[in-house]
């Protein structure tokens, strides 16, 4: 497809830097799909820069994401890392040393991109001071989270309804995303564009996990994975209740449950949510039962995902999911929250099981039934490499240059949503 972009994006990514190991601290899928989505706009001949703040001071002050494609550490701050509540008040900074840099290269821009509400704060100023559209995504929003039964973040839903409506476009990664914005927050459906990530088959492709299996002693065991950052959002406690509930029949004596990924900037308070976990696992008795194994790289998520029977994905919300869609990449059948975007890239009953969010016994139930079913897992795993075939970076780099278009071009204010028809996005809006 041929892209008339002209003139490279700053992309905001104040909070997480999109070449961090995921898993640990801020960095998460929301990332992964930065780094995605420019290696494929630079393949495209798009330039971006993406923008991110200094959090080591060994780190250096510009990396290659890909050719065309660079990330800029920014001094703001101190060179280490800062719950992301106190960020709010490096916000002028940041934007004033991303003016800053961009004035030292005579750098223009054509479009600025925020990513999260931190970073929307930023391109914000940006828009004002430099007259270009912005275009806006959050990854995942505080109402979403209250909703769910998390802590309401006031300060940030505030922020969060002024972003909704001043940003020239709103970007999401699931239809859910989009109906969350127009119910909670009042968006119009005529800034909202629909980019689903996706995910690279070349790279998650099936393989071998016997050595790996034989590193962690696996040999003869059953194996549930969780991965994603250790935070009360991710709902790895439900996990754990409903592994507790397993261990009461003796056929599940060989099940091992492999926890991948370190503690957030959001985890538990008195000591980290990884704490936390490692109590509630000790007070099930599971003892050995349970490893958690810390972050691994994502280029090692892959061995994983083919060892591991079954995924589990317990979030009590989740935007889009991507750990959900790259277990099925890899042929690995999963049970996850009826939440969000997992119920847009489950086929429940075809590719896993959706099950009610914190309900330990039901995930308990739907982890039993494949367990007891190799022929069930076998067929689910093919469903759901098949599945994920559908959702892929070239349709969601395609998506969003078409978003960058329609805010620098002459129809930018009348402009549809891009990926969704308008009955489509009507029925989002009303359903």
């Amino acid at each position: 497809m041929t892209r008339d972009i002209s003139g490279p994006v700053a992309v905001i990514s104040m909070h997480a830097s999109p070449l961090g190991a995921l898993g640990r601290a801020e960095n998460g899928g929301g990332n992964l799909a930065v780094r995605r989505l420019c290696e494929g706009l630079a393949e495209s001949g798009i330039p971006t820069d993406v923008f991110v703040r200094r959090d080591d001071p060994l780190s250096p002050a510009e990396e290659m994401i890909a050719p065309m494609s660079r990330l800029v550490r920014l001094h703001v701050g101190p060179a280490r890392g800062l719950p992301k509540q106190a960020l709010v008040d490096h916000v002028d900074a940041f934007a004033r040393a991303v003016t800053a840099h961009a004035a030292s290269e005579r750098r223009q821009y054509r479009v600025v991109h925020g990513h999260y509400w931190l970073s929307g704060l930023v391109a914000q100023r940006l828009r004002q001071a430099w007259a270009i559209p912005w275009v806006q995504s959050f990854h995942s929003l505080a109402r979403a989270k209250t909703r769910a039964g998390l802590p309401h973040d006031a300060r940030r839903a505030l922020a969060e309804d002024m972003l909704v409506a001043a940003a020239d476009r709103l970007v999401t990664g699931s239809v859910a995303e989009a109906r969350d914005l127009m119910r909670l927050y009042g968006a119009s459906r005529d800034h909202i564009c629909v980019a689903q990530p996706g995910v690279d088959l070349r790279v998650l492709r099936p393989r071998d996990a016997a050595a790996l299996r034989a590193d962690l002693g696996l040999e003869g065991h059953r194996v549930l994975l969780f991965a994603g950052r250790l935070e009360p959002l991710k709902g790895a406690d439900t996990l754990l209740n409903a592994v507790a509930r397993l261990c009461d029949a003796p056929r599940f004596d060989d099940v091992i449950t492999l926890v991948i990924g370190e503690d957030s900037g959001d985890g538990a308070a008195g000591g980290g949510e990884r704490r936390r976990l490692e109590a509630v696992a000790g007070g099930h008795g599971l003892g050995s039962r349970v490893r958690f194994l810390g972050a691994v790289e994502h280029e090692d998520l892959a061995d994983y995902y083919a060892l591991a029977d079954i995924c589990v994905v317990p979030s009590r919300t989740e935007t889009f999911g991507l750990v959900a869609l790259e277990a099925q990449a890899l042929g690995t059948p999963v049970v996850a929250s009826a939440v969000g975007g997992l119920t847009e890239i489950i086929a429940d009953g075809q590719t896993g099981f959706l099950v009610p969010e914190r309900q330990s016994q039901a995930f308990a139930d739907a982890i039993a039934r494949l367990l007891d079913d190799p022929g069930l897992r076998a067929r689910m795993g093919a469903a759901a490499r098949d599945r994920a075939a559908t959702f892929t970076w070239d349709r969601a780099v395609d998506r969003m240059a078409a978003i960058y278009r329609r805010v620098t071009g002459p129809d930018a204010v009348s402009a549809t949503p891009c990926g969704y028809s308008d009955n489509e996005v009507m029925a989002i809006a009303g359903a």
